[in-house]
């Protein structure tokens, strides 16, 4: 509700007062005595000005009215002949639909009461025997303020209706644009997560080949090779990151995944490097999800790519790969890691911190064992589709 009257507030009490007043004034002044007649145009005038602000202060300018026209009622009993009396239908129609339900109806009634007995006490009416009965009088005047009343009520709850529409409208837009901001951090932090994976195993493996060209002249040759596999590689890898954030839509195809096929090929790039990495699995494989799929191999590539940058050369490492019915059990365990000091890392624990993130959606866990004598060891469980399916129908 406005505290200040509209223009369009204006324009209605403009109108009102262009209709009724000049027929008010010409009834007053013919039929009642002077001074008393511009009492009366004077008591009208202030209604017609009260009425501008029927919905600024509504309650008020009902008061406001029903002050004036009282004052009317004390001057004539015929009050009710002069068209600017409408003007009180009008205020207890807006008061009731912008201000409050039930003091309305009681200043209404009330008027209609006191009305009916002026009329009743009115000795030039009661001598001419003009008119009906007090009694239907005050029956007409009470059906026209219960009809102004009912009339409030309806546009009341037509404007609570547009107000909550308003309300669920802007909550909807406010959800809307909260998921679409929790999609695009959503959408960054797997961006984070995939170049993170990507640029830090691809360039441990540069990395350490390039020592081993340095070194050993006679591996030089096929130790270029492999940078350059594994750099080519990696390109291929962030031009398809990059593809997936200037084609994100509707139509946008998704960019083939690293699945768990492909793990021994990023084994046997670890056992390039120098470490002795063995593999063992254990129980009989069973269905997961591509998600988990690929978690699962971002996982064994991040630990990876941290024992080529913690551990000694040569450390051995084992992946162990264990399938129970429920679930997937990865481990991998290194021997004598060799901490290295803060500034050498970029990031510290960035790795490990994109291993949850990427198995938590999945319904996975990481499990980190940093042994007192030297041996590190990083857990990862994914549930399989059939533990998956099972918590559903349940």
């Amino acid at each position: 509700m406005t505290r200040k009257p509209t223009r369009q507030d204006v324009l209605i009490a403009v109108a009102a007062l262009i209709a009724l007043l000049p027929l008010t004034a010409v009834i007053a002044l013919s039929s009642i005595p002077s001074p008393a007649a511009w009492i009366v145009l004077v008591l009208a005038v202030v209604a017609h000005v009260a009425l501008v602000w029927r919905r600024a202060h509504p309650l008020g300018a009902l008061l406001v009215i029903s002050a004036a026209l009282g004052g009317e009622v004390v001057v004539t009993g015929l009050f009710f002949l002069l068209p600017s009396s409408l003007v009180f239908v009008i205020a207890l129609y807006a008061a009731t639909a912008y201000g409050t339900r039930w003091p309305p109806l009681s200043i209404g009634l009330a008027g209609s009461a006191a009305a009916a007995a002026r009329y009743a006490a009115d000795p030039s009416i009661v001598d001419s025997g003009f008119g009906p009965a007090p009694w239907l009088l005050f029956l007409l005047f009470a059906a026209v303020v219960l009809c102004a009343w009912t009339m409030g009520l309806l546009r009341r709850a037509q404007l609570l209706a547009t107000r909550v529409a308003e309300e669920r409208a802007a909550a909807e837009r406010r959800d809307h644009a909260q998921r679409e901001a929790l999609a695009a951090y959503e959408q960054r932090a797997r961006i984070s997560r995939d170049m993170h994976d990507v640029l830090a195993h691809s360039l441990s493996v540069i990395i350490g080949q390039a020592r081993v060209a340095r070194f050993d002249a006679a591996r030089a040759g096929a130790a270029l090779g492999v940078i350059e596999d594994t750099a080519r590689d990696s390109l291929h890898e962030i031009r398809g990151l990059l593809r997936d954030i200037r084609d994100d839509g509707p139509g946008a195809r998704p960019r083939p995944q690293p699945t768990l096929a492909e793990l021994p090929e990023l084994i046997e790039q670890a056992r390039s490097l120098g470490s002795d990495v063995t593999q063992s699995t254990q129980g009989t494989p069973v269905p997961i999800g591509s998600a988990a799929q690929l978690a699962i191999y971002r996982f064994v590539q991040e630990s990876l790519t941290n024992v080529a940058k913690h551990a000694h050369a040569g450390a051995a490492v084992a992946v162990t790969m264990r399938w129970e019915r429920e679930q997937l059990t990865v481990n991998i365990a290194n021997d004598r890691v060799r901490a290295r000091p803060r500034p050498d890392t970029v990031e510290p624990g960035m790795g490990l911190q994109g291993m949850g993130e990427r198995l938590r959606p999945i319904g996975g866990t990481v499990i980190i064992d940093d042994a007192n004598e030297g041996e590190y060891s990083v857990t990862a469980i994914v549930p399989s589709t059939v533990a998956t399916q099972q918590e559903f129908t349940e």
